[in-house]
C-alpha cells in the first residue's frame, strides 16, 4: 500500500517536471526559431547598404525582435533559478535590442549577463558586443575600456573585429593614424579571415581616402580580399577606387574602371551615373569630340533623367568656360533645366543661364558708353560695371580667370582710386580664396599696405597675412581721439562742485578736444558723436542753449540716419503730434464715452426716486431647514 502511494507521488512529481521542462523547450524553441528568421532579414537587409551604421530593421524584423523579448522574459519568470535555461534567455534578449539598435537596453542586458554568467561560453561574445553597443551608444571611453579585454590576446574569437572596432574609436577620436595602425595589425596577421580582412583593407581605402591619399586608397579598394565583401560594398569600392584616380588626374585609368563597372549587369541602375562620370573624365582628359558624343548618349537613351541634365550642364560649363561660346552655352544650360527642373544641375544650369544674360547686357552696355560719340563717357560708371562682370565670373560662373582678368582692367586703367583699392584687394582675395595661391596672393596684399595705408583694405590685408594690424583709418584715428575728449569729460564730471572754478577748466577742456575732433574728423561716427557732445556741453548753460539747438538741427539735418541724429531729431520735437485721423478717432471715442456715462447715470437715479416694493418675508419649510441644519459648509459635494 505504501509503495503504490510512494510510486504514484513520484510519477507525479516527475509529470509536473516534465510539464515545466515541455515549457521552457516550447519558449526557447519558439524564440530561437524567431531569431533565425530576424537573422535571415538581417542579413538580406545589410546586403543592400554599404554600412550597417545606416541601416536600421524593418517592421517584420521588429517584431521578431519583440517576441524574442517577448519569450526570453517568460522564461526569466517562470525559470529564475535554472543558471542554464536564464543565460540562454539574457542572452537572446540582448542580441535582440542590439539588432533593433536599442543600444541603452542591450548594453544593460550585456552587463546583466557579465554579472550573472560570466562563466557561461556565449561570455567572449558578450565582450565584444557590449564595447560595439557601448560604441554606438557615444560612450567612446567606456567602449574603449571594454574592448580592452577582447584585443589583449589573439587567442579571442573577436579580435579581429575588436581591432576593427578599436580603429572606429581612434578615428572618433580624430586619431587617424592610430586607427589605420590597428586596421594594419588585422592584415599583418596571417590568422585573419579574409573576410576581415577585406573589411580592414575597406576601411583603410576609406581613411586614405579621407586623407587624400590617393595612391594607397586605390591600393586598398582593389585588394583581392574586397571581392568576398557583400555587393553593395564591392560597388562603393569600385567607385571610390575610381574617383581616387580622378583626383589624382588620371583621368583616362579612371575612365577605364567607370567603364568596367559598366558592364556589370548587378549595377544596371547606375549606368547612367558611370556614362556620364566616364564623359566628365574624358573631357577632363582633353578628348572633347569623345566626350560629347558620350553626353549625347546619355541624352539620347536617359532622357528627362538627372543624368541628362547633369550631361548638358557639363557640355554648356565646357562652351562657356573654354570656348566663351555663350550663346550656346545659355542653349545647354536651358537643356539642362528642361531635362530634369527638379535636379541640382538645373538649378545651377538656371543660375548660369541667368548670369550670363546679366554678363552679355552689362558687356554691352560698356561697349555702347565706350563707342559713344556724343558725350564724353562716364568710366566711373565703366569701371563700376566692370566689377560688377568680375563678381558675376567668379561667383556665379565660376570663372575665377576671367574675373581676375576683369579686376586687373580696373586697377590698370581706372582713375578712381576707390575702384583701385576695392579692385585690388578683391584680385587679391580671389587669389588667396579661389585659385589657393597664397604666394601671389601674398606679394598683392603687401602691394596694398604699401599702396593704400591707412586704408580698411590695409587693415584686412594685413589680418589675412596673420600680421600684427598696426594702420589705421580715420575712423581708428578719430575713435583714439574721442576715448581721450571721454576720459577728460569723465574727469571734469567727477569733480566736486566745492571747486567750481576747476570744473568749469575741465569742461572747457573737454569741450576743446571734442571740438577739434569734429574739425578734423567730420564725417566719421567719432566725429558726429563728438558734435553731439558739444551740443551737451552748451546745454549746461542756460545762455547757450540757442547753440545747443542750433547742433541739434544740425545732426538732425546731415546726421539723421545716426543714433545722435535720431536723439537731437527727439529733442527738438518735444511737443505731441497728432494726425487729423487720430484726433477724429479720439473725439468720437470720447462722445461714445460721454453719452454711455448719460445713460448709466439715467438708469441710476431712476432706480432712486422710484417707490420700494413691499417684499414678503421668506417662509422657510419643517423639511429645508432640517436640511438646512445638517449641511455642513465645511465640505463640498462630489
Amino acid at each position: 500500500m505504501f509503495l503504490g502511494r510512494f510510486i504514484a507521488l513520484f510519477l507525479f512529481v516527475a509529470l509536473l517536471d516534465g510539464c515545466t521542462c515541455c515549457a521552457y523547450l516550447n519558449h526557447m524553441f519558439n524564440a530561437e526559431r524567431l531569431y533565425d528568421e530576424a537573422t535571415e532579414l538581417r542579413t538580406a537587409r545589410l546586403d543592400s547598404v554599404p554600412d550597417e551604421t545606416q541601416s536600421y530593421p524593418g517592421s517584420e524584423e521588429s517584431q521578431k525582435y519583440e517576441k524574442i523579448i517577448e519569450k526570453g522574459s517568460r522564461v526569466l519568470e517562470r525559470f529564475p533559478d535554472n543558471k542554464k535555461r536564464t543565460a540562454e534567455a539574457v542572452f537572446l534578449i540582448a542580441e535582440s535590442y542590439r539588432h533593433k539598435a536599442d543600444w541603452p537596453k542591450a548594453i544593460v542586458k550585456y552587463d546583466e549577463y557579465e554579472r550573472y554568467f560570466a562563466d557561461n561560453d556565449s561570455m567572449r561574445a558578450v565582450e565584444y558586443q557590449r564595447a560595439y553597443c557601448l560604441y554606438r551608444n557615444q560612450e567612446y571611453n567606456i567602449s574603449r575600456f571594454a574592448l580592452e579585454p577582447v584585443v589583449a590576446s589573439k587567442d579571442h574569437p573577436y579580435y579581429f573585429q575588436g581591432l576593427n572596432l578599436l580603429s572606429l574609436l581612434d578615428e572618433k577620436s580624430e586619431a587617424p593614424e592610430q586607427a589605420i595602425a590597428a586596421l594594419e595589425a588585422v592584415l599583418a596577421d596571417t590568422s585573419g579571415t579574409p573576410y576581415m580582412k577585406g573589411k580592414a583593407h575597406f576601411r583603410l581605402a576609406g581613411l586614405y581616402f579621407k586623407m587624400e591619399s590617393w595612391d594607397k586608397a586605390h591600393q586598398h579598394y582593389n585588394a583581392k580580399e574586397i571581392k568576398i565583401l557583400n555587393e553593395r560594398e564591392r560597388q562603393t569600392a569600385g567607385e571610390q577606387s575610381a574617383e581616387c584616380l580622378a583626383n589624382d588626374k588620371k583621368y583616362l585609368q579612371a575612365a577605364d574602371e567607370f567603364k568596367e563597372l559598366y558592364k556589370v549587369e548587378e549595377y544596371e541602375k547606375k549606368r547612367p551615373f558611370y556614362l556620364v562620370r566616364i564623359g566628365e573624365l574624358t573631357l577632363l582628359a582633353g578628348r572633347n569630340a569623345d566626350a560629347f558624343v558620350i553626353f549625347n548618349k546619355i541624352n539620347t537613351e536617359y532622357p528627362k533623367t538627372e543624368s541628362s541634365s547633369r550631361s548638358y550642364f557639363n557640355m554648356g560649363d565646357y562652351e562657356q568656360t573654354k570656348k566663351m561660346d555663350y550663346e550656346l552655352a545659355m542653349a545647354y544650360y536651358d537643356s539642362s533645366y528642361i531635362a530634369r527642373s527638379i535636379s541640382e544641375y538645373a538649378r545651377k544650369s538656371r543660375e548660369r543661364r541667368n548670369a550670363l544674360r546679366n554678363l552679355i547686357s552689362m558687356r554691352d552696355r560698356n561697349q555702347e558708353l565706350l563707342e559713344s560719340k556724343d558725350s564724353i563717357p562716364d568710366m566711373k560708371s565703366f569701371y563700376k560695371t566692370e566689377f560688377m562682370i568680375a563678381e558675376l565670373f567668379l561667383l556665379k560662373l565660376s570663372e575665377a580667370d576671367s574675373a581676375i582678368a576683369r579686376l586687373t582692367n580696373v586697377i590698370e586703367n581706372s582713375n578712381d582710386s576707390a575702384s583701385v583699392m576695392r579692385a585690388s584687394y578683391a584680385r587679391a582675395f580671389v587669389y588667396d580664396e579661389f585659385l589657393n595661391d597664397p604666394d601671389t596672393a601674398e606679394e598683392m596684399y603687401k602691394e596694398i599696405i604699401e599702396k593704400f595705408p591707412n586704408t580698411d583694405y590695409a587693415k584686412q590685408a594685413q589680418t589675412n597675412l596673420g600680421m600684427r594690424v598696426t594702420m589705421k583709418t580715420r575712423e581708428d584715428e578719430a575713435r583714439d581721439r574721442y576715448m581721450i575728449a571721454e576720459s577728460l569729460w569723465t574727469v571734469a564730471s567727477e569733480m566736486p562742485v566745492t571747486k567750481m572754478d576747476l570744473v568749469d577748466s575741465a569742461y572747457a577742456t573737454a569741450f576743446f578736444a571734442f571740438d577739434s575732433l569734429y574739425k578734423d574728423y567730420p564725417q566719421t561716427q567719432s566725429g558726429i558723436q563728438a558734435l553731439y557732445m558739444k551740443a551737451i556741453y552748451f546745454q549746461m548753460s542756460p545762455e547757450r542753449l540757442d547753440s545747443a539747438v542750433a547742433i541739434y538741427r544740425t545732426l538732425r539735418d546731415q546726421h539723421g540716419a545716426t543714433p545722435w541724429g535720431k536723439r537731437a531729431a527727439y529733442l527738438l520735437n518735444t511737443r505731441i503730434s497728432i494726425t487729423d485721423d487720430e484726433l477724429a478717432r479720439l473725439r468720437k471715442r470720447t462722445a461714445q464715452n460721454i453719452e454711455n456715462i448719460d445713460k448709466k447715470s439715467g438708469q441710476y437715479y431712476e432706480e432712486l426716486n422710484a417707490k420700494p416694493a413691499e417684499r414678503k418675508a421668506e417662509i422657510i419649510s419643517k423639511e429645508d431647514e432640517i436640511l438646512e441644519n445638517t449641511y455642513n459648509s465645511m465640505y463640498d459635494f462630489e
